[in-house]
């Protein structure tokens, strides 16, 4: 659809209805970037700076007027700081407390008791589920509006997923380089899945990263960065806009200094995969992230722990059965007994 294209609103609006439909299925809060990208790829309005903020515009009305809740869209770039508190006791405490003594009380039993006071000192065994893995991995993202629905997405794999905002700071970059040289203590390989705009800024922010990564002396051979999206091949395979269409937009880009060194045919952001394509764009990074994974050394783990925790719950067994002979001694005047 071209800048002087009429847009029925109205249309836009129904269009949205079913995006969030559709958004939701997939496990997406779309940020209002991935809604514009939606409709353009349905007809309903055009790839323009003009008609995304005449989109927000007709949006805030529609809340207004009771259409959409007023969160339903993602937005993480706006922060609230501070520690305000204003609870206070409630003054009925006492009572609270004396009806959890008796309920207490009326439930006394030492069978019970030795086995709360047993039962309670079993160790939990814990197990990440990157533990003793050789090569494991991090999803870096350029915009922080879309870290959620990444999160939502990879949440069980238990990957970092660090958030760049655009060209981080050097401190930001110095404490995840000290997170992964952490990291290298333990494991022998990262691989870094970066996530970000196919434009000017977008491609040299990566190379930012990578000399970054240099600079504070990670070794190549055991951190990589790779590029999952945007791509050149991913624009064409999916059919993704390859560029704005607004004379401003396309001017701005002009004036980027990067941009005359920038050799892309395409101008696509990041959004763009989520609103044509989630459960692909979705699936690529799962699949990317699980590559690294080593199953069967993760499965030969949880036997060890399955064998381990049996074997505590054992003692814990042997023990209580111990405890209560001993006080079946104690009442009966005897000398206690620990032996078994």
């Amino acid at each position: 659809m071209s800048e002087k294209a009429r847009v029925s609103w109205n249309k836009v609006l129904d269009g949205v209805d079913q995006a969030l439909v559709f958004f939701q299925s997939q496990g997406v809060k779309p940020t209002l970037r991935t809604l514009f990208y939606n409709l353009y790829s349905r007809g309903l309005i055009g790839n323009t700076r003009s008609q995304y903020q005449t989109l927000s515009k007709v949006l805030v009305k529609a809340r207004q007027q009771g259409r959409y809740a007023w969160d339903f869209l993602e937005d993480r770039t706006r922060v609230v700081r501070g520690n305000f508190d204003d609870r206070k006791f409630s003054g009925d405490e006492d009572e609270d407390l004396e009806k959890s003594l008796e309920d207490r009380l009326q439930d006394l039993d030492p069978d019970k008791m030795i086995d709360e006071l047993f039962d309670e000192m079993m160790p939990y065994l814990w197990l990440g589920r990157w533990a003793d893995q050789g090569h494991i991995c991090e999803v870096w993202i350029e915009k922080e509006a879309l870290a959620s629905t990444i999160e939502n997405w990879i949440g069980g794999d238990r990957v970092n997923i660090r958030v760049n905002k655009g060209y981080s700071s050097w401190t930001f970059i110095y404490n995840n380089v000290e997170s992964l040289k952490a990291n290298l203590r333990r494991h022998d390989e990262i691989s870094i899945f970066y996530l970000g705009d196919l434009d000017p800024s977008g491609l040299d922010i990566e190379r930012f990263l990578g000399e970054a990564l240099t600079y504070f002396e990670i070794d190549a051979s055991q951190v990589s960065l790779e590029r999952l999206g945007v791509t050149e091949d991913q624009v064409e395979q999916f059919n993704l806009p390859p560029k704005p269409e607004d004379a401003e937009t396309l001017a701005k880009l002009q004036r980027d200094p990067r941009m005359a060194k920038y050799t892309s045919r395409y101008i696509v952001e990041l959004d763009a995969l989520v609103a044509y394509v989630p459960q692909e764009f979705r699936r690529m990074i799962q699949e990317a992230v699980r590559s690294v994974f080593d199953k069967e050394l993760y499965q030969k783990l949880l036997d060890e722990r399955e064998e381990l925790t049996a074997k505590c719950q054992d003692l814990v067994d042997d023990y209580k059965e111990k405890a209560k002979a001993k006080i079946v001694d104690l009442f009966r005047g005897g000398n206690p007994s620990t032996s078994p």
